[in-house]
């Protein structure tokens, strides 16, 4: 990287009114406290953070209320544990509650998610946690290397923003913000050779994205003898990465393999370390396991308490995840708490008759947020036939068509002419055999030429 390169990065992100690197220069010696330090850092953090909910969230206020109790009663992580659950139903009930109210709505950025039980969830957040959010992403890469102005290739889903981009304004922004994005709901054969040429005329430091799209793209370079440049680090994330692809990640792209957990709710959970160990970002979170809910393998639904959202605070937030916290210290010297993840977001593949074959992260993003849908599911049961399962809330039926008519507009028009989406409404849609919803699921098997390893 060239000082000019890195003068402009900096420069494009003072524009920008990013406090992303200042906070990364806070936050990165934090991850070599000592375990006893980390801790008193966390419950600091953690006390600031109740007493904030208490005076400025009504739902924290009431609660707290009604427990008859204050904020400043909460003196340990043991009272702490003794709070009430945040369940997503209870997410969805009291949203407008859970917000702070010191501030306009106008002021904070609308988020949504479908959530384990598929029924999409509204939450918000402000400029701030996203600059941190983005400094905890930094202080990943780092562990690998990576400098700001490094160039990050980013696998993750476009938005209409970019779709609307010429091609020289996409590659400007591409450069000026050194994360140079590939689209997963447009990954067949001819758009991965695209990447490939893309990837070594952009020269990555490290990678980042979707699990199941950079295993893919690395099986697609590994079956056509391409050569790619090596990267020192690849950073997986919104999905399970299994073993298989990170043995052939690591052998493709050249760099290890650092999975990080994290959900759309609250991100920076949990990054692997050099060792391969998840460590809790005990900056950015609080975690713990609802012990109600322990199974027979030891592990348990998780709960979250992000230490950053001030906007609306996620507090003993009971994600649908589950896993098991891990006592002991890990030899990488980082004093960040141990945890290991068991159940985690997976997302299926939809392979279309014309080759192209779209991250299941696509459909999901088609319906978030709809007026009048309660629940939904994309059901691929043929390469030509897409079953939208649609579980409506009995009202806003206008809203509803109009949504849906807009999705399946959008799904046929990845192969027009060529794949057909009926639209169903049901009274509910089954879990998967691990409790969760899947919003994507295919009955379709990948071809032996798609790229794609079974």
């Amino acid at each position: 990287m060239s000082v000019l390169t890195r003068a402009l990065y900096l420069a494009v992100e003072r524009l920008r009114g990013s406090e992303a690197l200042a906070l990364l220069r806070e936050i990165e010696p934090l991850r070599m406290l000592p375990p006893d330090r980390a801790r008193a850092l966390q419950f600091a953090r953690l006390q600031a953070l109740l007493e904030h909910a208490e005076r400025r969230v009504p739902y924290y206020r009431e609660l707290f209320a009604d427990l008859r109790i204050s904020s400043r009663d909460i003196r340990s992580l043991e009272d702490f544990a003794r709070l009430p659950v945040l369940t997503k139903d209870i997410v969805r009930e009291r949203a407008r509650d859970l917000v702070r109210d010191d501030v306009p709505l106008s002021s904070l950025s609308e988020h949504h998610s479908g959530g384990s039980t598929g029924v999409p969830l509204t939450f918000w957040r402000e400029p701030r946690y996203m600059s941190a959010s983005a400094a905890g992403t930094y202080r990943n890469l780092r562990q690998a290397g990576w400098r700001p102005g490094d160039m990050v290739a980013f696998f993750w889903g476009w938005n209409d923003r970019l779709n609307r981009m010429s091609r020289v304004e996409f590659e400007l922004r591409q450069q000026l913000r050194r994360m140079y994005q590939f689209d997963p709901f447009h990954s067949g054969l001819e758009a991965m050779d695209r990447w490939v040429r893309t990837w070594n005329r952009i020269r990555p430091r490290v990678a980042l994205g979707y699990a199941s799209t950079i295993a893919r793209f690395a099986a697609h370079v590994e079956r056509t003898g391409r050569r790619l440049r090596p990267v020192a680090g690849v950073f997986t994330t919104a999905e399970k990465l299994y073993p298989a692809q990170r043995e052939l990640i690591h052998r493709v792209l050249g760099g290890p393999v650092f999975d990080c957990y994290g959900s759309s709710e609250v991100q920076n959970i949990a990054t692997e370390c050099v060792r391969g160990r998840m460590h809790v970002n005990a900056d950015f979170v609080v975690l713990e396991t609802d012990e109600a809910g322990r199974m027979a393998d030891g592990t348990a639904p998780l709960l979250v308490t992000s230490l950053w959202n001030y906007a609306m605070p996620f507090i003993r937030y009971r994600n649908e995840d589950c896993g098991a916290l891990v006592p002991g210290v890990c030899d990488c010297g980082s004093g960040f708490p141990l945890m290991e993840l068991r159940i985690a977001r997976v997302s299926d593949n939809f392979v279309l008759p014309n080759g192209r074959v779209v991250h299941g992260e696509f459909f999901t993003h088609l319906l978030y947020g709809s007026e009048g849908i309660e629940s939904f599911q994309f059901h691929q049961t043929a390469m030509d036939r897409i079953v939208l399962w649609i579980v409506p809330t009995g009202e806003d039926g206008a809203a509803r068509e109009r949504a849906v008519r807009a999705a399946v507009a959008q799904v046929e028009a990845l192969a027009p002419g060529l794949i057909h989406v009926e639209a169903r409404e049901v009274a509910s849609i089954p879990l998967s055999s691990a409790g969760k919803h899947r919003f994507t699921r295919s009955d379709v098997s990948i071809p032996a030429d798609s790229g794609v390893r079974a």
